[in-house]
């Protein structure tokens, strides 16, 4: 027969339970925190890679290993490269703890000396989700030219003008096989070849670069394109490569601007800038700016506005950008257009370049 317990001993007996109970539940959710602390950690075998010397008419590549070295899904969302000239590949994002993987690099290098390209790896580690590749090169050109870039600066409107630059091809021997300019403002450009002495081999080539009377005011930019075929090394199999040089031209008029171009620089990301352009009418006489309009801006919230210079102060506008990137690795592009009462510069344009990157 079993006895009913006094009801003070069955009180003490039921509050040891309930000491006994609550730490046993306690430790399983503590084993559950525990088990929901596992997080990723991504490590490079190396975050840098020095093709040494190479030549502009070839394209290199190279691979950047890595391990998932720790407890939880590793989730690579982005690569993003610095620049167009290299191309990361990574056709898998996710990856288990322990497995290895590798981002695959070419490069193809442009202009020439010494090079430094970046490449930022962007992951769900919370220990570093930001790791950043850097590829580097002394890049020779295969068709030099001397100067390296083409500018017409202060040039009237409704003025031409011409440039003359040399070609200088690392095999003596290339041909020429035709030059073409391209990009946004081309058709304020034109470029021939000038004719060598009939027969004349192994010697440099000059070419001309001609700004039409037609080009607006403003700043204006496009790339001269020489295509040549040669040999990249004595033995060589022959090789056609296109050279690039950026040809640039300020034309000015009535009005003139201490810039032609909102120069925004490398803003961190957050961080609001204030860019000023000063546009004035050098022969004194009054002008109005009538509006301004931004379009294809990069940064939502970036603003334009004309302010006038009081005449004390020698009078004009001070047009005024402002702007806040969100993003990190974000260009900051965009077209302000002025508009005014001048005859013939009623409507002016300013080109917007920046970046927005954390520097520190």
């Amino acid at each position: 027969m079993v006895l009913p317990l006094p009801r003070p001993l069955a009180c003490i007996l039921g509050i040891v339970a309930i000491a006994v109970f609550v730490p046993i539940s306690a430790v399983g959710v503590h084993a559950q925190e525990q088990a929901g602390t596992t997080s990723p950690t991504i490590t490079f075998s190396s975050t840098t890679h020095d093709f040494g010397d190479v030549l502009d008419a070839n394209t290199y590549s190279t691979t950047f290993p890595f391990l998932n070295t720790g407890d939880g899904m590793l989730t690579i969302q982005e690569v993003k490269a610095s620049c167009g000239c290299t191309t990361p590949a990574l056709p898998k994002k996710v990856f288990n703890p322990g497995e290895a993987s590798q981002i695959e690099v070419s490069f193809k290098p442009k202009g020439s000396g010494r090079q430094a390209k970046r490449i930022t790896i962007f992951s769900n580690d919370p220990d570093q989700p930001i790791v950043v590749l850097t590829i580097e090169a002394d890049v020779t050109q295969f068709l030099p030219t001397e100067p390296n870039l083409v500018r017409f600066e202060g040039i009237m409107t409704g003025e031409a003008a011409q440039e003359e630059l040399t070609l200088i091809p690392l095999d003596p021997d290339a041909t020429i096989d035709r030059v073409y300019v391209s990009g946004l403002a081309a058709r304020y450009f034109s470029a021939g070849i000038v004719p060598t002495a009939e027969g004349k081999r192994g010697s440099s080539r000059r070419i001309n670069i001609n700004l039409l009377p037609e080009t607006p005011w403003g700043s204006h930019y496009a790339t001269l394109n020489i295509v040549a075929t040669g040999r990249p090394s004595s033995g060589a199999d022959p090789v056609t490569h296109t050279g690039k040089v950026t040809i640039s031209a300020k034309v000015i008029g009535t009005l003139q601007a201490d810039s032609t171009m909102f120069r925004v620089g490398i803003v961190r990301p957050g961080e609001t800038f204030t860019n000023i352009i000063r546009l004035t009418r050098p022969d004194g006489k009054p002008f109005q700016i009538l509006s301004t309009t931004l379009s294809g801006s990069t940064v939502p919230d970036m603003t334009v506005k004309a302010i006038p210079i009081a005449s004390e102060n020698g009078g004009g506008y001070s047009i005024v950008l402002t702007g806040t990137p969100a993003r990190t690795e974000q260009s900051i592009r965009g077209y302000v257009k002025i508009y005014t009462d001048v005859p013939g510069e009623a409507e002016l344009e300013l080109r917007v370049g920046g970046i927005a990157r954390d520097t520190r």
